[in-house]
């Protein structure tokens, strides 16, 4: 396994000439939930020291490196681990838990949604992509059953793709949420969003956006039971 970042640390010395940040600091530098790096660390993705109180600190060098080697949003992929792209199935084909897809490129609010779904949704299966191209190249793969995304992104934008979404019948079930600090009067101007989409803006009301998850949550696993063979 592949560690961002190197850190040497000796208990014999008496100066520590490195330095080291602490959890909660490294995840406001790199753009992750606390959960997110968390677990980072202890999978060994991003070396880190245990202090004699039993506190993770990291060397300000090695979260730096980290951030200028692989950005924010490769980071949060690598929580996800290297399955993360492709929805868990069942052997007939059919996902055994429901997907989100997050298509937003800004690693902040990126890493403040995904921390929402590791926190409350273990169970949900977390999709991330950068902008609406790589959305759309993942959508057929992983088909979600909520899409939530920024508008204002390049080159390929959220206006875009929800038309694609809106064009294609077999995503007409995708629950969609869109997160923007554009103005109603911008929106408009660029076509308007549909009645159907839930309108959150930035910064994020997270618990709107937690009662809009819950509720599709209870849907999704309440029809698996009703309708268990369905695809």
């Amino acid at each position: 396994m592949d560690t961002v970042g190197v850190v040497c640390f000796q208990e014999s010395c008496s100066k520590v000439s490195e330095d080291f940040v602490g959890i909660g600091e490294a995840s406001r530098i790199l753009g992750l939930s606390r959960t997110s790096l968390q677990k980072l660390v202890d999978s060994g993705k991003i070396a880190a020291v245990k202090t004699e109180g039993g506190h993770r600190r990291l060397t300000r060098a090695a979260v730096d490196a980290a951030n200028r080697k692989i950005g924010p949003h490769a980071l949060l992929r690598l929580v996800q681990g290297p399955d993360a792209e492709a929805s868990p199935l069942l052997a007939d084909g059919r996902p055994h838990a429901l997907t989100a897809m997050v298509v937003e490129d800004d690693a902040v609010t990126a890493a403040l949604v995904a921390s929402l779904f590791e926190d409350g949704y273990p169970g949900v299966n977390l999709v991330l992509a950068a902008d609406g191209l790589e959305a759309v190249l993942m959508l057929e793969r992983n088909r979600p059953q909520i899409l939530i995304t920024d508008l204002n992104m390049q080159p390929f934008d959220g206006f875009r793709l929800l038309r694609l979404v809106a064009g294609r019948p077999e995503y007409h079930s995708i629950a969609l949420v869109v997160i923007s600090s554009m103005s109603d009067q911008e929106i408009e101007r660029r076509g308007g969003l549909s009645p159907q989409v839930l309108f959150l803006r930035k910064p994020i009301e997270l618990q709107r956006l937690r009662g809009f998850v819950d509720a599709h949550v209870q849907i999704f696993f309440r029809q698996r039971i009703a309708c268990p063979d369905a695809q």
